[in-house]
């Protein structure tokens, strides 16, 4: 469990990451802030998807 809550604690940063350097690049690449949400975004759903499978798991393997 404690292997899980790292890779979504470490998916989290990465999404904020990627929206803040897009965001703090915007003066030096005119589509860095369109790439950064785009990625962040990204990242972020991916996030979802896999703790929501993880939780489906851990709900089907308790039963």
């Amino acid at each position: 469990m404690q292997r899980q809550q790292g890779i979504t604690v470490l998916l989290l940063m990465l999404g904020m990451a990627a929206i803040s350097l897009g965001m703090a690049l915007k003066n030096v690449f005119q589509y860095s802030p369109t790439v950064g949400w785009l990625l962040g975004t990204a990242i972020l759903t991916g996030n979802s998807i896999y703790t929501g499978v993880q939780k489906f798991n851990s709900i089907i393997i308790s039963c």
